[in-house]
């Protein structure tokens, strides 16, 4: 049975191009964890270090990306040596090339050649956590949750979001999620050059009008290349901000307790052609096709190839800095019409990833251990802030807070000293502090937080709805198909290599073929029972 099951993996990897996602946005009736990364929450102190023997564990995790061309290998990460340094733990990193993830992990399905641990970001069993405990890959941890994960389990027992974000369909812990210290609103979202808005007389644009006018300008007066910089795919992965106005985002969505997907919704038809007349007129970037998939290249920021973009709120000040005289404000999302509401933004955050173990790990004991060393008061502070009289020191009122060293280090950018001194978001669970970012950006960064939460994010499907492991098999080679088909329709509408107008209903025909109904089906049982829980 485990050999068919990873055939069918082979097969469902050969055609998926969309990523597993774990992460679990915030949607109301949540409190804070009631830590902030220094708090114990253990009744009995994690004795150091967890062996008196050599031992290494594997572990499979993404770079982030803010590493790019400064290490190759976590081992020469601060944070990951002074973890060996206090578990004698060594962890062994395999690193797969940035944008290479998913074939890397789907190869050790294929292969099934697991690393002890597995970092999951933005790709997944195929099936679900459920069925990856089920076909013997993951460890179920759940026997586990009060012996050697006892303090990443006393923080899910203190939110009831938290638990049910972290347990799956059947019930049980297949993971250890980084769990935020507090909701983190949008992190990302439109930037605009402010110097060229003020220099062309204008005022920030509003609605898709005032946004075509402005690109206009920027490549009439500014010779812009690429007046406005979009994704790969002619979306705005994780902000959504550019479709938002027409209702619609490029997943399944929620309107009102009803899942519907927004690819197949009229608001998406009027985005497409929006961007392809955009793309006619040299608004967008013609080459588009080739970019990320969520952030801007900053190089084309900053040799002024653009002059409006999708990032993090940490970057403005960043371009700034390399630019002299640049001026980058956040904006909200265009809509139609002024007045207008909007209920599709970068999603609060408050759970993100998991780190599971595998179910072939030579020492499971110690691995659990060290995951739940994390989420002790001596763990998260080294995660979140590193070394004492090093990356923080204690302010007046007794909270660490980041060093220049972190904040205004003359050689890497803010984003980059933390991956390189401390553990990067979302690579190994824990328990993360987000906050340590506010008392080091410019206040003109942390603008972005208020302009991004202009009106709601209501229509934002949880990615933490939990599948049985048949649901998850079924929906999992629906969505592949769909997304893989949805995603090169809209570069051909864009560019219009296919005309919208007369292809639209052969577009929606073949997505029913796909089976979209059926997904959107098993995607609202999921819904339902994630709402009928406490």
């Amino acid at each position: 049975m485990k050999e068919i099951k990873r055939i069918i993996s082979i097969l469902l990897i050969l055609t998926m191009t969309a990523s597993v996602l774990f992460g679990c946005s915030a949607k109301n009736k949540t409190g804070d964890i009631k830590g902030t990364g220094t708090e114990d929450t253990s009744n009995q102190s994690m004795k150091l270090p967890l062996t008196d023997k050599p031992v290494t564990l594997t572990v499979f995790a993404g770079l982030d990306s803010n590493l790019e061309g400064i290490i190759k290998d976590y081992n020469d990460n601060m944070f990951f040596k002074e973890l060996e340094k206090r578990t004698g733990v060594r962890l062994e990193f395999v690193i797969p090339e940035i944008g290479s993830e998913n074939d890397a992990y789907y190869s050790m399905i294929a292969s099934d050649n697991f690393t002890d641990i597995i970092s999951h970001y933005g790709y997944g069993y195929p099936e679900g956590l459920d069925a990856a405990i089920d076909d013997g890959y993951y460890m179920d941890l759940t026997p586990y949750l009060n012996t050697y994960l006892k303090d990443y389990n006393a923080l899910r027992d203190q939110d009831p979001y938290a638990l049910k974000c972290t347990t799956t369909a059947s019930g049980r812990v297949a993971g250890c999620y980084n769990i935020y210290t507090k909701k983190q609103g949008p992190w990302m979202g439109l930037q605009v050059r402010k110097d060229w808005l003020d220099e062309l007389g204008l005022d920030v644009p509003v609605t898709y009008d005032d946004w075509e006018n402005m690109l206009t300008l920027f490549k009439e007066k500014k010779k812009a290349y690429a007046p406005l910089c979009i994704g790969a795919n002619g979306y705005l992965e994780y902000s959504h901000a550019l479709s938002a106005g027409f209702g619609v985002y490029e997943n399944f969505m929620q309107v009102n307790g009803r899942v519907v997907y927004g690819p197949a919704m009229e608001g998406w038809k009027e985005y497409l052609t929006l961007l392809n007349d955009w793309y006619q007129k040299g608004l967008i970037d013609h080459d588009f096709m080739i970019n990320g998939e969520w952030q801007v290249d900053k190089s084309m920021v900053e040799s002024g190839q653009t002059g409006a973009w999708n990032a993090m709120y940490i970057m403005m000040s960043q371009y700034e800095q390399a630019v002299p005289g640049m001026d980058v404000i956040p904006v909200a999302s265009p809509v139609k019409k002024e007045g207008d509401v909007l209920h599709i933004r970068r999603e609060d955050s408050r759970i993100g990833n998991p780190v599971t173990i595998s179910a072939k790990c030579k020492y499971p004991e110690i691995a659990m251990e060290l995951l739940d060393y994390l989420y002790t008061e001596e763990g998260s502070l080294l995660a979140n802030y590193g070394i004492e009289k090093d990356t923080f020191t204690y302010n007046s009122k007794g909270k660490p807070q980041v060093t220049d060293k972190i904040s205004k280090n003359s050689k890497y950018s803010m984003g980059q000293a933390q991956a390189l001194y401390l553990l990067p978001p979302n690579r190994l669970g824990g328990l993360y502090d987000w906050t340590r970012e506010l008392n080091a950006v410019p206040k003109q960064d942390l603008e972005g937080y208020k302009v991004w939460n202009t009106g709601d994010d209501s229509y934002i499907l949880s990615n933490s709805l939990t599948y049985t492991s048949a649901e998850s098999k079924e929906r999992s080679k629906i969505v592949a198909d769909v997304t893989k088909y949805m995603n090169s329709m809209a570069v051909n509408f864009i560019t219009g290599v296919m005309n919208i107008n007369t292809e639209w209903d052969n577009y929606i025909s073949e997505l029913k073929r796909m089976d979209l109904d059926r997904a959107v089906e098993i995607t609202q049982q999921a819904l339902d029972r994630f709402n009928s829980e406490p």
